[in-house]
Parts: C-alpha cells; sequence; structure tokens
C-alpha cells in the first residue's frame, strides 16, 4: 500500500513544523485558554489556565490542562502538539530521510517527535507490519516495539491503525 501524503494544508510540511523553535511554532497555532473541569477542589477552575493549541492549517489539536500555571500548560501543550503531529500527518517513505540519530531519546529530545514520525512512516509504507518495518529500519522486532511501548499515546496510534487493517494488536514487551 502507498503511503499517504500529508493531510495538513500548511505551506510547511511535518518535517519543517516540527523543526521549527517553539516560538515560531506557537505563531502558525490558534490558542484557546479555558478553565478545566475536574478533580482538584479549590485549586481547580478559578482561572482560564488550561491551553488548547491548534495547527491553524492542519486541523492537529493538542492541550493540557495538568498544571495551575498558563505557561507550563503551553509548554507542554506545545510538546503533545508536536508528537500528535508527528503521529497523525504522514509523509511518503521515499520523502523521508533515514533516522540516523540514537534509538534511545526520551520524550525530553528535542529530536522525539522526528524520531516518531520517522518510525510511523516506515511502520505505514509497509502496511504496520512490524517485522517489515523493523527490517527495513536496520534493527529487531522486539528493540522497535520496546521502542513504541515507551510512549503509551504512540503505542495507542499504532495498535488503531492496525486494528483498522484487521491486525492483531501488539503486546507490551
Amino acid at each position: 500500500m502507498q503511503s499517504s501524503p500529508s493531510t495538513s494544508n500548511s505551506p510547511l510540511g511535518r518535517d519543517e513544523l516540527l523543526d521549527l523553535d517553539d516560538e515560531t511554532l506557537l505563531r502558525l497555532c490558534r490558542q484557546e485558554n479555558y478553565r478545566a473541569s475536574g478533580p482538584g477542589g479549590q485549586h481547580r477552575n478559578k482561572t482560564d489556565s488550561a491551553v488548547r493549541l491548534s495547527v491553524l492549517a492542519g486541523g492537529v489539536v493538542a492541550n493540557c490542562a495538568d498544571h495551575r500555571s498558563q505557561h507550563r500548560n503551553r509548554a507542554e501543550a506545545l510538546k503533545r502538539l508536536r508528537l500528535a503531529l508527528a503521529i497523525e500527518l504522514r509523509m511518503s517513505v521515499e520523502a523521508a530521510e533515514f533516522w540516523e540519530g540514537s534509538w534511545k531519546l526520551g520524550k525530553k529530545d528535542r529530536r522525539y517527535a522526528g524520531f516518531i514520525a520517522h518510525l510511523f512512516d516506515v511502520l505505514n509504507h509497509h502496511d504496520w507490519a512490524v517485522g517489515l518495518a523493523a527490517e527495513a529500519l536496520g534493527t529487531s522486532t522486539g528493540r522497535l516495539v520496546r521502542t513504541l511501548a515507551r510512549d503509551p499515546q504512540a503505542w495507542n496510534a499504532v495498535n488503531q491503525a492496525r486494528a483498522k487493517l484487521e491486525l492483531v494488536n501488539l503486546r507490551r514487551p
């Protein structure tokens, strides 16, 4: 199956969006502040500290209401937005560069979203067959599965994509 092109209407491609510094990416987003509901007692729902970021031209959305500080929520929402861009927008494998960095990137590493995007591009190209994707990436199936399992959002997205093709869900290592 051929990989679908990026679904974003943005003049910038997914990889260009992921490479932008935080301030530039924020300028390309619509930010909404709101009062979040939920547990927290007297400290919750007093100010509009929750943040929702939407890429203006792409329809990818991320939000955060974990902290009492709007600034912390914005920073976390931005990290989540980068990961959402990586998971939701696909490029063809022919257009994707080979990942030459470390496989031991943490979520705090600036390159993490690009790394996950590359893994998803290769998985998508191989119809979410983990063995074929691992071979194309030059790694073992176990290493690829362990890498995906470290990130719950990526793990769920892979299993959802596999379910659409009626493939068995991956089991956590």
